[in-house]
């Protein structure tokens, strides 16, 4: 924001008081622990489910032939089973039914569904009533709904606990990103997104599911790693930034005075900087409850919604197809698989890091979206040679090479939405934001299963290309946030009006 006074008072204090001290790293990695056992809740049904569509069956010598099943793969093909046990896995006995792939979609989609209205919620309630306290009641109960999944067999009572699962992780998800951020310094906030700190949930769920082997079982592992980071609230601060919107001045500098002093370092004027912060927030700002219209308060902040929301819904629907093309491709060992599916694209995001800070973070997200879009419309070569021994191979990797591009692309849009709202509606932009891109993955893996599998190979291909070249062009419409201090300020129009008109008036008593 323009003229940003508060913003600007916050940069210099933290740039004075070491901007990734040690408190900020404390907090970075309790964020980052909370993170990935939340990553490794989410992908809890994903993997269980790949472990089973991706792996031959192994009947149990203990088991007699009559207690054998057979069990559909994902090429079509049958083989025997035994009736709970697949590849040495115990699994819900819906996953061993003939309509398992549709309960699973229906399973799938209710989980996606929670997340985002956990994040709507979350967001706006974060906003309100302050991040700490939302992020830490979603964890609680998370972890408890996660837990309960265990007791439940039933597909349909399973089904309704993943959505109340979905609702609360994205509830952790929405304060847990936007607190990191508003810590950090100007000069820091890239390195702490793109660092992708949250994938190591990815091999911890696989670890955790090598030693397991069963659903419930490893329900209960994920519930309790994730229950143990509770104790973490006693060390986790509230946002500052957060308290002085909301006008509580006294809690807001208790919490600056922590910073300085847990990263010991000493800011003599601070009280003076200080003092002209939150002049600058009563001169600018009612203290009032925050909505999501405040999100369309001008016309800037209006474009900036929409294209965020274009960018979010196409950046994700194209992740989701490439990711539904290379499941189960990579590797014939599901355990490689999953890791190489979901890590293979961060080496790639962290060259953002560096990229961002030498063109910013518009030109970036050109960059890798046209870049991405450029080598996804690369399947019109194998169409015009028609090398049908290559083909598959070949796509592969062109799917390969363009899902890097999509993932550095979220990854970066992911950055621009923490970073382009104000303190007082960050976390309702995130929420929407975020809600985009899970609307994005249920429309992505609708797309691929009921349109992409019947019609010829380079047509999915060429609309993934044209929506990233979309992407590519829509991201420049963005203001550039790089280098630039974190915006706090909802201006009023009103508090505006009034700050003009005593200044007319003071005006016209000084007139001779």
């Amino acid at each position: 924001m323009k003229n940003d006074t508060s913003a600007a008072i916050f940069e210099e204090i933290l740039s004075q008081i070491r901007p990734f001290g040690y408190f900020q790293k404390r907090l970075f990695f309790v964020t980052t622990l909370i993170q990935v056992f939340v990553t490794t809740v989410i992908l809890y049904v994903d993997f269980i489910y790949l472990s089973i569509n991706n792996s031959e069956c192994v009947p149990s010598p203990r088991i007699g032939s009559g207690n054998l099943t057979n069990i559909s793969t994902v090429d079509g093909t049958t083989s025997s089973c035994e009736e709970e046990w697949f590849n040495q896995w115990k699994v819900p006995m819906w996953m061993n039914e003939e309509y398992a792939p549709a309960k699973f979609s229906y399973i799938w989609l209710c989980q996606g569904c929670g997340i985002i209205v956990g994040a709507v919620v979350s967001g706006f309630v974060a906003d309100l009533v302050g991040r700490k306290i939302v992020l830490y009641v979603n964890l609680t109960m998370m972890s408890l709904a996660q837990g309960a999944v265990c007791a439940l067999d039933d597909w349909i009572m399973f089904l309704i606990m993943r959505g109340l699962v979905g609702i609360f992780a994205g509830g952790v998800i929405i304060p847990s990103c936007v607190q990191m951020i508003e810590h950090v310094g100007k000069n820091w906030r890239e390195l702490c997104v793109c660092i992708c700190a949250w994938a190591v949930g990815v091999p911890l769920l696989i670890l955790e599911g090598v030693v397991t082997r069963h659903w419930r079982w490893l329900a209960v592992v994920t519930s309790i790693t994730s229950l143990l980071s509770i104790g973490t609230y006693f060390i986790y601060p509230e946002s500052f930034r957060w308290y002085t919107c909301r006008e509580n001045f006294s809690k807001a500098e208790a919490s600056i005075r922590d910073i300085i002093s847990t990263n010991a370092t000493s800011l003599s004027d601070f009280t003076q900087l200080y003092d002209r912060a939150k002049l600058a927030v009563l001169n600018s700002m009612y203290k009032r409850p925050r909505t999501f219209f405040d999100l369309l308060h001008t016309r800037e902040r209006i474009k900036t919604t929409v294209v965020l929301v274009m960018i979010w819904l196409f950046t994700c629907a194209v992740y989701r197809c490439l990711y539904e093309r290379m499941i189960g491709q990579m590797s014939s060992n599901v355990y490689l698989d999953t890791v190489l599916v979901y890590l293979l694209d961060i080496p790639l995001v962290y060259s953002s890091i560096v990229i961002t800070r030498c063109i910013g973070r518009r030109w970036c997200l050109f960059l890798y979206s046209v870049s991405c879009a450029f080598t996804l419309s690369c399947i019109l070569v194998i169409h015009l040679i028609k090398t049908m021994n290559t083909k598959v191979d070949m796509m592969l990797g062109i799917t390969i090479f363009g899902k890097l591009g999509v993932t550095s692309t979220i990854v970066l849009i992911l950055l621009v939405t923490l970073e382009v709202y104000p303190t007082s509606i960050r976390c309702m932009g995130f929420a929407v934001g975020l809600s985009s891109g899970i609307v994005g993955l249920c429309v992505g893996r609708f797309m691929y299963i009921e349109f992409f599998h019947s019609v010829h190979f380079s047509y999915p291909y060429i609309c993934y290309s044209v929506m990233m070249g979309l992407v590519g062009c829509a991201c420049l419409l963005f203001p550039e946030t790089s280098g630039k201090p974190l915006p706090d300020l909802v201006r009023s129009r009103h508090r505006m009006i009034s700050m003009k008109e005593v200044t007319r008036l003071s005006s016209a008593w000084d007139a001779p």
